[in-house]
């Protein structure tokens, strides 16, 4: 038996999706941080991969799905993360 989210979750889970993308936008925008700009990439990037977590868990209400689901659903994310991962190496050697 499922329990059905409230209203007030699906608030709070959009407040803090709004904020994410906010500070998302800031940093990439603003350039008063001395931050180096992979840095900053990989800053935005894991923001973008929480928002899409929030998202898929509460929005897509993956959160009540068996656990297997959860597991197909991490493999593309661990590809995507070695591939950046991989790049990101691969830049840092070039500098």
């Amino acid at each position: 038996m499922s329990v059905v989210p409230s209203a007030r979750l699906y608030w709070t889970i959009w407040g803090w999706l709004a904020g994410l993308m906010l500070l998302g936008v800031v940093l990439s925008e603003l350039s008063i941080l001395p931050i180096a700009r992979h840095t900053l990439l990989l800053i935005v990037v894991v923001l973008s991969t929480i928002k899409a977590v929030l998202v898929a868990l509460y929005y897509m209400h993956l959160r009540a799905d068996h656990r297997l689901l959860a597991y197909i659903a991490l493999g593309p994310l661990l590809l995507i993360a070695l591939a950046v991962g991989l790049l990101w190496t691969g830049t840092l050697v070039h500098l």
